[in-house]
């Protein structure tokens, strides 16, 4: 008998440890505490009523006696397109009012206004919720330009790309800047890269709005990419250089400019890159890589 208590004790353990702490996802919006005053007061609306969630919960105290239960329905629009995206008759209600956790559908990375209505019999409570995606964490990141993958298949499945330089123009410009990309999505900052002729700076900055924390980047300059084979892709014994440190480029007219890193920000506002192996740019850098093979 103690033995098939502690297996169904060890079940129950793993069963609530399996379950999704979806409360954590949903914010809370309990009508009573609102200012119905301040809702057009978008720093009022931005300090209670906007939250990076996946959905939201609201509940409203209707009466403590089931003799004076009140009809209740509840009803979410997107505020900029009037698409309803919840709608429910609860019934008759007592006590408070719950609607649970209403999860909210992906639009885009934007933040989205939200209408929602609460009618309790003849009363009409309207107010609005602004949702604002949430941050991602530990997503990875890199330079515009070709993905690895597609200048050689066999280096690694992975989304990251490198950008190819022509380093005898970069010295007659001095100074280039390449966008910076996350989650394969999103444009996150800009790479400056500049030359004194023998050496390469590589600077990134990010956009402010972004709240970026960068939590691991390392910079390589690969000047032969015939040595490139590992699944890295970086080749063994390659140097990983900082951002704002020299590297050496004497004696090099290409090279592969490859900067992997890991960050966490806010995507709310930021833009999506499109990425097009054909297109003119793209074209450019893969002839790069093939004159880099050629030794040119």
């Amino acid at each position: 008998m103690r033995k098939l208590v502690s297996i169904l004790s060890l079940f129950l353990c793993a069963l609530l440890f399996s379950m999704p702490a979806l409360a954590e996802d949903c914010f809370l919006i309990n009508v009573d505490q609102l200012d119905m005053n301040q809702l057009r007061d978008d720093t009022y609306v931005a300090a209670h009523l906007t939250a990076q969630t996946q959905g939201v919960r609201v509940v409203k105290y209707i009466s403590d006696s089931n003799e004076l239960a009140a009809q209740v329905r509840l009803t979410i629009q997107e505020a900029e397109t009037s698409t309803v995206v919840y709608d429910k008759n609860y019934g008759y209600v007592d006590g408070t009012f719950d609607s649970g956790d209403i999860y909210l559908p992906y639009v885009d990375n934007n933040t989205i206004p939200y209408l929602i209505t609460l009618n309790i019999e003849d009363w009409t409570y309207a107010f609005p919720f602004m949702r604002v995606q949430q941050r991602l964490s530990d997503n990875s990141g890199c330079t515009y330009g070709v993905r690895v993958r597609d200048y050689n298949p066999s280096l690694t499945a992975d989304w990251l790309m490198g950008t190819m330089l022509d380093l005898n123009a970069l010295r007659s410009q001095g100074t280039i800047t390449v966008p910076l990309c996350a989650s394969n999505l999103y444009y996150v900052g800009q790479a400056t890269v500049q030359t004194d002729g023998s050496s390469l700076v590589v600077n990134l900055s990010f956009d402010q709005n972004a709240n970026v924390q960068v939590n691991s980047c390392s910079v390589y300059l690969i000047g032969n990419v015939a040595s490139l084979s590992s699944a890295d892709p970086v080749p063994g014994g390659q140097t990983a250089y900082a951002s704002g440190q020299a590297i050496p480029i004497d004696g090099l007219s290409t090279a592969l400019l490859y900067v992997p890193f890991t960050l966490s920000f806010d995507p709310s506002g930021l833009s999506e890159f499109n990425y097009d192996i054909s297109s003119s740019d793209l074209a450019y850098q893969l002839s790069l890589w093939n004159a880099n093979l050629q030794g040119s």
